[in-house]
């Protein structure tokens, strides 16, 4: 649970970024929390948020964030504090001047539990978090402001995330078996094969899934999969791409590119080309 810090200098402008780990007992609800603070030089910075197996919820302290889904221009909107469901695809995020904000990622199942309702409601949308929370978002993003330090500020979430999780209906152990199976590259198998090893039809699987994850188990699959050659391109050059999409669980290299090109809108080495640490990919046109 070591707080980490990362700081960035460059044209672009300057962000700190506070990293720290859940408490055990929020192990398979959350993955991270994250603390950020960006000064955007004179011109707008917009990122490529990359498609992952988690739900984003944002605690905003600063001006609005405009986002865009490419696929669906009606989508794009100003939005503060928010919540960001399991989406398939990359989404763009621009800001200007000064952002303060909180991120938790939570898993598709601790989501589920937090925020009690079915995840396909939230799947491939951003939703207004007082459209869920009602007054108590204004409470907890001005709680969260208040607070001292960013260690001050997940303590809080930590109390916050317990309480919700700790009182809320559980998932069904067999999506929870499932999406176990999916997460290992070695375990991965078609979803007829899991449905039948857990004695359930395979509409049956994809709907309870729907339901509890918010997207069908081939395509949790798949971002799994996208997101294992995003983490092994950390602080990587050069890489052999045939090898990678090999051990990544992809047929050939043709596979991955055609991964790539979906799901971040670029080739894969474009995206490590303009790719800036614990910065996403930077639009620069």
């Amino acid at each position: 649970m070591a707080l980490r810090i990362v700081r960035h200098s460059s044209a672009l402008g300057e962000w700190e970024l506070a990293i720290r780990q859940p408490p055990p007992a929020l192990t398979g609800h959350v993955t991270a929390y994250e603390g950020y603070v960006e000064t955007a030089s004179a011109r707008a910075i917009r990122r490529r948020e990359m498609p992952w197996p988690g739900v984003v919820l944002i605690i905003n302290f600063g001006p609005a964030f405009r986002l865009t889904d490419p696929r669906s221009a009606a989508s794009t909107g100003d939005y503060r504090s928010f919540v960001a469901g399991l989406y398939d695809s990359y989404v763009l995020t621009e800001s200007t001047g000064l952002s303060r904000c909180v991120q938790v990622n939570f898993t598709p199942l601790g989501a589920y539990r937090f925020f009690r309702l079915p995840m396909d409601a939230i799947a491939n949308r951003i939703v207004d978090l007082e459209a869920l929370f009602g007054p108590a978002a204004r409470q907890l993003v001005e709680q969260l402001e208040d607070a001292p330090t960013w260690e001050a500020r997940f303590a809080l979430l930590d109390g916050l995330i317990a309480t919700r999780v700790g009182q809320a209906r559980p998932p069904s152990p067999e999506v929870v078996w499932a999406c176990n199976q999916l997460e290992h590259p070695v375990n991965s198998r078609r979803v007829g094969a899991l449905a039948s090893e857990l004695g359930w039809s395979k509409k049956h699987l994809i709907t309870r899934f729907r339901e509890q994850v918010g997207l069908p188990p081939k395509t949790l699959a798949r971002i799994v999969r996208f997101h294992r050659v995003i983490r092994w391109l950390d602080g990587r050059e050069q890489v052999h791409w045939a090898e990678l999409a090999c051990r990544a669980g992809y047929y050939d290299q043709a596979h991955l590119n055609r991964d790539f090109r979906e799901m971040a809108g670029s080739t894969p080495s474009e995206f490590l080309r303009r790719r800036i640490p614990e910065g996403g990919i930077v639009e620069l046109d």
